[in-house]
């Protein structure tokens, strides 16, 4: 049996990491008993030692991030960790992840992966961490960019040289060369409608536009979430 190591997570709201000793014949179950709960296994054919695990964790719409492991502290892969999902009130949770591994600081290697669990139940993945293509600061892409597989209907913007969720698309993501990917607006606005990015116009799902000749002409970047509310009357919160 192949030794397994993982490392004390923090609490994220809704979300937490859970830890689990080295595999033994009496191995705990590495979600502490938790009733719903997803394991992730990692491991790499191209680096050996992390000293950090980055997990960015979108679950029903919901977005957090944790990291696992000591800055500073090398360990040996594979290793295992678990997140334990409190989500009430849905009959399915569906989790995306990626996971990135650290050395000093660095990012060595990424991979994503996603799944759907039951509330009472538990799931897992196989995560294979590889090299990545850098992303530019501050930029946002669409999922599947750089060689990582991540949800292509889902925009993600590069922070500290992490590629983090930044928002959903209804109706998946368009890029073009050297300028932030945007959500697909999926069909034809009313001119002097107000629209968020996605609905109806390309852009940000997080920008109000105004339709002009079927295109979005940007209102207000909104301070908090633009809300689709229909037939041209979207609005930021």
């Amino acid at each position: 049996m192949t030794l397994r190591r993982m490392w004390l997570g923090a609490a994220i709201g809704v979300v937490s990491t859970a830890c689990v000793s080295p595999s033994t014949a009496s191995e705990p179950d590495p979600c502490g008993g938790a009733p719903t709960c997803v394991t992730l296994d990692v491991d790499s054919a191209t680096i050996h030692t992390i000293d950090q695990l980055a997990l960015d964790l979108v679950y029903n719409g919901t977005h957090s991030t944790a990291v696992t492991g000591t800055f500073g502290v090398p360990q040996s892969l594979p290793v295992t960790t678990a997140v334990i999902l409190d989500v009430s009130g849905n009959p399915l949770i569906h989790l995306d992840v990626i996971v990135s591994g650290e050395l000093g600081g660095s990012v060595l290697a990424s991979d994503a992966s996603s799944t759907t669990v039951q509330p009472g139940n538990h799931g897992s993945m196989f995560l294979e961490l590889s090299p990545m293509q850098s992303c530019a600061e501050g930029t946002v892409y669409c999922g599947g960019i750089g060689g990582l597989i991540a949800d292509f209907e889902s925009l993600y913007r590069c922070t500290g040289g992490l590629l983090a969720f930044y928002a959903k698309c209804p109706h998946g993501c368009t890029s073009s060369s050297g300028q932030d990917a945007v959500c697909f607006g999926g069909g034809l606005c009313t001119d002097g409608g107000t629209y968020c990015g996605g609905d109806l116009v390309d852009g940000d799902p997080n920008t109000l536009y105004v339709c002009h000749e079927f295109r979005g002409s940007v209102v207000s970047r909104c301070p908090g979430a633009c809300i689709v509310q229909g037939a041209g009357n979207d609005a930021c919160q």
